[in-house]
Order: structure tokens, then C-alpha cells, then sequence
């Protein structure tokens, strides 16, 4: 009877973190941006300005589970750029509380204009040496922002945002 209990002990605990772990599902868009086109901004301070000013809105939707459904849950804002196929920044933020539903996300959640800085400048004749500073480097831009649950405990996933875009 001991041994009994001891096995059963140990198969609850070895299920009792999937039993009360909080699960979530969602994903993260994209509203008003071109698809797989060339972008109106040839500056990374316009791409910003376009982010801020509502042009392009970053939206993110998720569920939780009945367990948490009012709950925080802490994210990692995940943050890729790739120029012309080679990957010029990656970086990740953790711990950003969301509450389930549907929001916007601003564009300083992720490291994307930080990212596209660092891919250097292309000179475009029709910019100002104070503007050149900030030029987005001619070339196809990918970009991959994901949300990551922050904690072992949150299950399920959150469909990540990827979407290109060209400077020319």
C-alpha cells in the first residue's frame, strides 16, 4: 500500500505542472502596411513616425485559458531583421505583461527600428546629409516579431508576425 501511494505521488507530480499550467493561443498582425512592396519611408525616423502616428499598427490577440483568463502574462518581445537574406539583428526583451484580448502593441515593444539602424546606409540621392544619418539601407527587408511566454508554465502558442518589405 506504501508503494502504492508512493508511485501514484510521484506520477501527480510529474503530471501537476501540465494540469495547472496556464495555456494561451493568439497571434500578432499587422494593419496597414504594404505587402511585399516597396514602403513610402526612406528614413528610419519616417518608419517610426508611420508606427507612432498609426499608419502601421502592430496588433496582437490572445486567449487564455479558463484558469487565468483575467490574468497577466508576462512576454519576450523577439525582434528579427534580415537584409537581403543574412540576418543583421536579432534581439529579444523579456518580461512585458499583456492581459488577454486584443490590443495594439507600439512599435517600441520590439527592437525592429534599432534592427533596421544597424543595417547601415545606402546613399539615396534625394536626402539630406542629417537625413542620410538615418537612411534605411536600400535592399528586401524580412521581418519576424514574436511573442514568447515568458515563463515554462505558459503553454500553447502565439503565432508570430513576419512580413517584408523593400527599399529602393
Amino acid at each position: 500500500m506504501k508503494t502504492l501511494k508512493i508511485i501514484f505521488f510521484l506520477i501527480l507530480s510529474l503530471f501537476s505542472g501540465n494540469l495547472f499550467a496556464q495555456s494561451v493561443a493568439g497571434h500578432v498582425s499587422i494593419s496597414g502596411f504594404p505587402s511585399k512592396s516597396v514602403i513610402k519611408e526612406s528614413t528610419v525616423v519616417d518608419l517610426f513616425k508611420s508606427f507612432k502616428e498609426g499608419s502601421y499598427k502592430i496588433n496582437f490577440s490572445y486567449k487564455a485559458d479558463k484558469v487565468n483568463r483575467r490574468g497577466v502574462v508576462l512576454f519576450d518581445m523577439k525582434t528579427t531583421v534580415v537584409l537581403n537574406g543574412k540576418t543583421i539583428h536579432k534581439s529579444s526583451r523579456g518580461g512585458w505583461p499583456w492581459l488577454p484580448g486584443d490590443m495594439y502593441v507600439p512599435i517600441e515593444a520590439f527592437d525592429m527600428i534599432p534592427g533596421l539602424q544597424k543595417a547601415g546606409v545606402t546613399p539615396i540621392g534625394k536626402l539630406s546629409p542629417k537625413e542620410m544619418d538615418m537612411a534605411l539601407a536600400i535592399g528586401n527587408y524580412d521581418i519576424t516579431l514574436e511573442m514568447v511566454p515568458s515563463s515554462q508554465s505558459v503553454k500553447g502558442e502565439i503565432k508570430p508576425l513576419v512580413f517584408s518589405f523593400s527599399v529602393k
